[in-house]
């Protein structure tokens, strides 16, 4: 039988201030946030973004580049001097590079130009709590013999502007190991730009990445640049590489070859100079072979090409990668948990197949349901770590039945899950990692045993 406790305190989950003046925008970009689980607030002037930084914990920061009462750098350098921590994206209207690069320098996390789709910034959002690295100057905690292996082979390669395409599962830490070179080059006082071409619709990607000129199309009323002219002076990272067309295959070879590029719409070439890493999931010389990626292009991108390894051929990196997030999370909780040695050991011994992506889910999950004291295996929001647990501890007990044990671990998740979320069911499920209905139906099924 399973009895849901009422909880007065909820865990917070991650601030996200937007500010913009124009009202409607800004109201619809916090309510897209705020469906997303994140707690959002708003202000339409710069004054009151600062002030709010001021008196409240502010996580991430959408900023526009044009306020009414100040400008976006202002508001920037402002919230850096008050919590260097808060991670700050700008929006821009007005395709002006100077700008973006200035805010780049001032710590701005990266810009979109506007108009933007909802989903890309949120996916934007939402990567910077699976990210284990910080903003700055990159320094990786990886402890196995292979990355050391990887970090010491990218050593001396980091202090040239060879292209370096970066092979791996996803969520192995490509754009974590990006960071690293260009934060460790001669362009590290230069922009950081890093891109998902798998996020942009195929019609938007060439304008995302050269620009636009004002009138190249029905609603283009005003030139903007893209993310190849923010990056000018450093790096550009090209993530998901792989999934981008033949044209525009096509397009991203000639800025590499000749290093100029054309904004769309334009007949005047910008001369660009920038370093370019890539990163893609895909078995890319499968993708050559079956010409799905030019042959050209593809030995412009890997002059240096470096695979990373698992998780799960790097098990020894596990414990020094959950130190690290807990205690980011026990800072952003206002928590002093722990992990035991048995719920380190357990997480240790599960294949991860999401990666390091998949490690910092379960273990913010799993810390959102702790309230205080050492997270133990029975703890662990991850239902097969949790059963090949009980396997092993109870496998030696003929009398104890195991899904009656499984059993009784559901209903502690599920009376913790309730507990957090004040009894809202859609809530619960999404600390849970499950569907409502999935949620439900384990409920009938629990109360029925």
């Amino acid at each position: 039988m399973i009895t849901t406790k009422w909880s007065e305190q909820l865990v917070n989950p991650t601030v996200v201030l937007v500010v913009d003046d124009e009202v409607k925008l800004c109201r619809n970009i916090a309510y897209k946030l705020k469906k997303e689980g994140f707690s959002t607030l708003e202000a339409y002037q710069g004054k009151t973004a600062v002030d709010i930084v001021k008196k409240t914990k502010v996580d991430v920061v959408i900023l526009d580049f044009m306020l009414t009462d100040t400008t976006g750098l202002d508001v920037l350098h402002q919230i850096k001097q008050i919590s260097p921590e808060t991670v700050v994206y700008m929006l821009t209207a007005h395709g002006n590079i100077e700008n973006a690069v200035a805010a780049m320098k001032l710590g701005a996390e990266d810009f979109f130009n506007k108009p933007i789709e909802l989903k890309v910034l949120t996916e934007a959002v939402k990567r910077l709590s699976l990210n284990p690295v910080h903003p700055g100057k990159e320094e990786l905690i990886w402890q196995s013999k292979k990355m050391k292996q990887v970090l010491q082979w990218l050593e001396p390669i980091t202090q040239t502007d060879a292209s370096v395409m970066l092979l791996g599962e996803s969520g192995v830490g490509k754009t974590a190991l990006a960071k690293w070179i260009h934060s460790h080059s001669e362009r590290a006082e230069g922009p950081f730009i890093s891109i998902n071409c798998a996020a942009i619709p195929e019609n938007l990607l060439e304008s995302e990445l050269f620009g636009v000129q004002k009138g190249a199309f029905t609603g283009a009323t005003e030139s903007r640049a893209g993310k190849f002219e923010a990056a000018n002076g450093g790096t550009i990272f090209l993530d998901e590489i792989g999934e981008i067309s033949l044209p525009m295959q096509a397009k991203l070879l000639h800025v590499i070859e000749e290093k100029k590029l054309m904004r769309l719409g334009s007949h005047t070439e910008k001369a660009v100079d920038i370093r370019i890493l890539s990163a893609t999931n895909k078995p890319v010389r499968q993708l050559v072979q079956d010409g799905k990626f030019r042959n050209d292009l593809y030995y412009r991108l890997n002059v240096v090409e470096i695979e990373i390894p698992p998780l799960r051929e790097r098990k020894e990196d596990i414990p020094f990668l959950l130190n690290q997030q807990l205690q980011r999370l026990n800072q952003k909780y206002k928590k002093a948990l722990s992990f035991s040695t048995e719920a380190v050991q357990a997480l240790c011994e599960y294949a991860w197949p999401g990666n390091i992506r998949e490690l910092l889910n379960v273990t913010e999950r799993t810390h959102i349901l702790k309230r205080s004291g050492s997270i133990e295996p029975e703890d662990l929001t991850f239902d097969e770590t949790i059963k090949k647990e009980m396997v092993k501890k109870d496998s030696t007990f003929s009398n104890i039945n195991l899904q009656e044990t499984l059993d009784n671990v559901e209903v502690q998740l599920i009376e913790k899950a309730l507990q957090e979320s004040g009894g809202n069911q859609t809530k619960a499920a999404d600390l849970l990692g499950i569907s409502r209905n999935t949620l439900i139906y384990k409920m009938k099924k629990l109360r029925k045993a």
